[in-house]
């Protein structure tokens, strides 16, 4: 059995970053992934402006930028009665971007492998052990710290009996799809009696297509985003569910959870990318500074601090549409609130 500094269980955002600064620190570290990359997932592909520093701390600001991508120019909101209003978004090279999950998680796991991590992909894990004994791969590997980073279904949280229980209020589905004539580079959040729909440019002529509704109202949502958006019968939807969970105590004893494993981000806010990143490399930190479990939570939390009311209010427009509409068309008359809310959603998330 070989026994690492770190053992991180997800190849994500969250898991790549964190695997990477460890292994930049010089502690001997290991990730296992359950898939292989490059793989897509259930995601608005947006980038928040406050991953940039988090980019250039891991050497890949430029590389990012060299994918395929779209600078989003404009952000319109559009109500259930079909109102809409538009803002303006900073589309510079340090602005609001659209990217495949695919080209971007993989570039960040290949950076943790340039980093010194180990790597070792179709790697689900099977069982702990407490001490910690990972088994994954019919293989057995110990470590002095286990790192969660494997997402809201957390096979860690629920092998140790810390992941809460989840109520499948609503799913999401997504997919990408040749964008629009005339669509351009922006973003388009819509609520719909349905739920909801957001779509986003993300370069290459194509658009990220997502879909929020409850369950017995996710086929009609399903079947207006066809008929809208022109979906071929043969396209692939990706689905995920649960959309919100309450969150989990990040650190224990030698052991951290980041990412989504940590706490959910409600996605129409396209905040997760930057949380997966800084608390993975708040982890790391706090994993080369031998911080004591409270240390690590206390800042943990202060990261998330001053956003949790945008997810709660996003999150109330998503399950009831129409008060959200009715919000939207009154903010309409002081475009000044709307603006702050629009750089609260998807503006910088450290301000």
């Amino acid at each position: 059995m070989r026994t690492y500094d770190v053992i991180i269980a997800g190849g994500g955002p969250a898991g790549a970053a964190c695997g990477a600064f460890c292994a930049q620190s010089g502690l001997s570290t290991l990730i296992l992934e359950k898939v292989t990359f490059p793989r897509d997932k259930v995601c608005g592909d947006c980038l928040n402006p406050s991953c940039w520093p988090l980019l250039e701390r891991l050497d890949l600001a430029s590389r990012v930028l060299s994918l395929p991508h779209s600078k989003l120019e404009e952000i319109e909101f559009i109500g259930v009665r079909g109102r809409s209003i538009c803002f303006p978004l900073n589309a510079s090279k340090r602005g609001e971007i659209a990217v495949k999950r695919a080209h971007l998680d993989n570039l960040l796991l290949q950076r943790a492998l340039e980093c010194g991590a180990e790597v070792r992909e179709n790697a689900a894990i099977t069982s702990i052990e407490r001490g910690w004994r990972v088994h994954a791969a019919e293989k057995t590997f110990g470590a002095r710290v286990l790192v969660a980073a494997d997402g809201r279904n957390s096979t860690i949280a629920r092998s140790l009996s810390l992941l809460p229980a989840a109520k499948k209020d609503r799913i999401a589905l997504q997919t990408h799809v040749p964008a629009p004539p005339g669509f351009g580079e922006r973003v388009i959040l819509r609520l719909l009696p349905e739920g909801y729909c957001g779509a986003a440019s993300i370069g290459d002529g194509e658009v990220n297509l997502c879909l929020v509704s409850r369950p017995k109202r996710i086929a009609s949502l399903k079947a207006w985003a066809e008929a809208n958006f022109a979906v071929a019968a043969s396209t692939a939807w990706r689905t995920i569910t649960p959309l919100s969970r309450a969150p989990i105590s990040p650190a224990y004893e030698n052991l951290f959870l980041c990412g989504d494993a940590a706490r959910v981000v409600e996605p129409f806010t396209g905040e997760g990318i930057f949380y997966a990143l800084a608390s993975g490399e708040l982890a790391a930190r706090h994993i080369r500074a031998g911080s004591s479990p409270g240390d690590y939570a206390r800042e943990h939390a202060r990261l998330y601090r001053g956003r949790l009311w945008v997810n709660a209010l996003a999150k109330r427009a998503v399950l009831y549409p129409r008060a959200g509409s009715l919000l939207l068309d009154l903010l309409r008359f002081y475009p000044p609130a709307l603006r702050f809310l629009t750089a609260k959603v998807v503006g910088d998330a450290l301000r």
